[in-house]
């Protein structure tokens, strides 16, 4: 709706349907022609936005009557094993890579040549590894090594198979 929709008339007929009381809803239906949301922000916009009362504060949860019966204490757990430490995964190990750059133009590299750095990029004799790549990854088997090492693997869970297994808590009577 434009600005003319609140005519003289209509803005006095707000003022007394809003200090009734009446809802924005029931305004913009017996006014016609506006939304809820214009009369709301046609409240704001005249500063009678303050009409209610501050509602009473609530309940602390120490007031609240109990209504529903005690709760049930939980069974005892078994205690835990003693925790495994963490173990590294064996993986076969690439064999040590060469520090000897054999590309020097960044142009000349493709998709199956290694691009890991070797040397510093501001020194005269930078250039890339330039070994064949296999497999997936812009690097060659020692360079993609020391790119992503191994993840750190945990050993089995202690509980599997057992009533206190990972499992959802649905599954436990949660």
């Amino acid at each position: 709706m434009s600005s003319s929709s609140w005519s003289a008339e209509r803005v006095a007929a707000l003022k007394t349907l809003w200090l009734a009381g009446r809802s924005a809803a029931e305004i913009a239906k017996a006014l016609g022609g506006v939304t809820r949301n214009a009369v709301i922000g046609k409240v704001h916009r005249l500063g009678l936005a303050g009409r209610m009362e501050p509602s009473a504060p609530r309940r602390t949860r120490a007031e609240r009557p109990r209504t529903s019966a005690p709760r049930r204490p939980s069974p005892s757990r078994p205690p835990p094993p003693p925790a495994a430490p963490a173990v590294r995964a064996r993986t076969p190990q690439a064999a040590p890579v060469e520090a000897v750059a054999r590309v020097f133009d960044g142009a000349a590299l493709t998709a199956r040549i290694c691009r890991w750095p070797v040397g510093d990029p501001k020194a005269a004799g930078f250039g890339y590894c330039g070994a064949a790549v296999i497999g997936k990854g812009p690097y060659c088997p020692g360079h993609q090594a020391v790119a992503y090492p191994a993840r750190l693997q945990l050993k089995a869970d202690p509980y599997a198979g057992t009533a206190w297994g990972r499992r959802s808590g649905a599954a436990r009577g949660w």
